[in-house]
């Protein structure tokens, strides 16, 4: 086999390439999933590895517990890069194949530093230890031997390589790697890393503007406060970054402030008033001062909607900030002045009361921030619309009589199509088994009722439909025999061990 002819596999560039074609730079639909090497459906992980190595990489620690693996892949690129000063680093094709095969096997998160700095410590031919990265890079079928080979680049690699990696960075499960060695191989680090920003949605553009933070470049700025923040998985992973970086109280100053800045900055404050997995609204210093001069620019502006929402939200959160009490009153009655302004009104009870379905449901958030009564116009809609959950969520919220709730419920849900039989399903269904979950999820705060809903819970494919089953019959004071028996058929053919014993339990507890 000569030094070109390399075993046919699909490799990750070809699928990137493939994407580009279709859909551009970025991003890509599902973030460029399914990979060349994904497993079928049914033996897929329930965590991704680009969700495991985001949730890894901001609520754990990436260890480097596979020394023995590190350096057999160094002694592998070491003997590669060996050799006569004329010799090419790609004349050994089984070598090449073997590396390949030994990256394949690796986490490239756990390997990724340790690797770098074994390798910078040997006096290695950069053209050569090039070349090896961005073989593994371009012919690489497996997702670890790709990361690598990335890595590799980070080491070795030039302004040559940048358009290979911003390509296989698309990918957002290797977006991580390709913006360290954009990082560490390109002249302007954050402009490499801000193209690639752009063309990921999710961990991807999460990984890659936590490296932007701090950067002097306007462009990146502003588009930081504009839409960088904004992700598929959090947007408050990136909200106090985009704060910080991007000096939303200075941009919230200007004269005059773009529309597009003026809802970026009303999702960052949304985000940090949220508050989780990152810095939030306690850690903005100038925080008080981003909200009031972002109230004052809506407030110089036309009611809109979502506007109204935030302003609504922001008033809630005031309460539970460790700011000044005088400062956050002065913000809360400006907050209020906001939303009792008559036009601000107006827009909203016209919303409110639109038979236009998707008028109203863009008045559902405001109306539910500032107190305006939807109830009876969600129960207006539900018939049209029974499966939408944004109108299940509020009215089974609200603190009027359930008993309409459940009654609606029986009346618009497919409970005969529902009760499937049992399955192993673990997530959150969308659809009508959502919505089942949903109303069934509140019958625990009142017993007794609700049991065609319980019964069809009780025999539906997701465990956790059955599970909100046995919690509301676990609150009855009672259980009459019929309902006793639909339990013991439905533990009689329940696949889950947990359910069947919570299910026998019940029943041994009402005798």
């Amino acid at each position: 086999m000569s030094a070109r002819e390399w075993p046919e596999r699909h490799t990750y560039l070809a699928h990137a390439l493939a994407l580009s074609a279709l859909h551009g730079p970025g991003p890509w639909p599902d973030g460029g999933a399914p990979l060349p090497d994904a497993k079928p459906p049914a033996e897929q992980p329930f965590l991704s590895e680009v969700v495991f190595e985001g949730i890894r990489t901001h609520h754990g620690a990436a260890g480097d517990d596979e020394a023995d693996a590190i350096l057999d892949l160094v002694a592998r690129i070491e003997a590669l890069t060996s050799g006569p000063p004329d010799a090419a680093a790609l004349h050994d094709a089984a070598a090449l194949e073997a590396l390949h095969d030994a990256a394949a096997a690796v986490s490239p998160l756990s390997v990724a530093d340790v690797l770098v700095r074994e390798c910078t410590e040997r006096d290695l031919d950069g053209g050569r230890f090039r070349e090896v990265g961005r073989w593994l890079a371009e012919n690489g079928g497996r997702r670890a031997a790709v990361a690598v080979g990335i890595v590799l680049l980070g080491v070795a690699g030039d302004t040559r390589d940048r358009s290979l990696l911003l390509l296989l960075g698309a990918l957002e499960d290797l977006t991580l790697y390709a913006t360290v060695a954009l990082l560490r191989s390109q002249p302007d680090r954050d402009r490499a890393v801000f193209d690639l920003a752009r063309r990921v949605d999710g961990w991807g553009r999460i990984h890659a503007v936590e490296r932007l933070a701090g950067t002097g470049d306007p462009e990146i700025k502003g588009w930081l406060l504009r839409e960088g923040y904004r992700n598929g998985i959090m947007n408050e992973y990136l909200a106090h970054l985009a704060a910080t970086t991007g000096d939303l109280a200075g941009a919230l100053a200007a004269d005059p402030v773009s529309d597009d800045v003026i809802d970026g900055a009303g999702g960052i404050l949304l985000a940090l008033c949220n508050g989780g997995p990152a810095r939030d609204m306690t850690d903005y210093e100038d925080g008080p001062v981003a909200v009031e001069r972002y109230l004052v620019q809506v407030g110089r502006r036309p009611p809109v909607l979502r506007r109204m929402a935030i302003v609504g939200t922001l008033n809630r959160s005031l309460t539970d900030l460790p700011w000044d009490g005088a400062v956050r009153a002065a913000l809360s009655a400006r907050c209020t002045g906001l939303t009792d302004r008559a036009d601000w009104r107006a827009t909203l009870a016209d919303a409110v009361g639109s038979d236009d379905l998707e008028v109203f449901r863009r008045a559902i958030w405001p109306a539910t921030t500032v107190g305006v009564p939807i109830r009876d116009r969600l129960k207006h809609h539900l018939p049209a619309a029974p499966f939408d959950m944004d109108l299940w969520w509020p009215l089974v919220d609200d603190p009027g009589d359930f008993d309409e709730v459940v009654e609606l419920a029986t009346e618009l849900l497919p409970l005969d199509d529902l009760a499937t039989g049992p399955g192993l399903t673990l997530t959150f269904c969308a659809g009508p088994a959502g919505i089942l979950d949903v109303v069934v999820s509140r019958l625990a705060d009142h017993p007794g009722t609700g049991w065609p809903l319980i019964r069809a819970a009780l025999s539906n494919e997701t465990i956790r439909n059955r599970n909100m089953a046995l919690q509301a019959l676990a609150a009855w004071p009672t259980v009459p025999a019929e309902v006793a028996a639909a339990v013991r058929e439905a533990a009689r053919i329940e696949p889950d061990d947990r359910l069947r014993a919570a299910m026998a339990a019940l029943l041994a507890d009402r005798g």
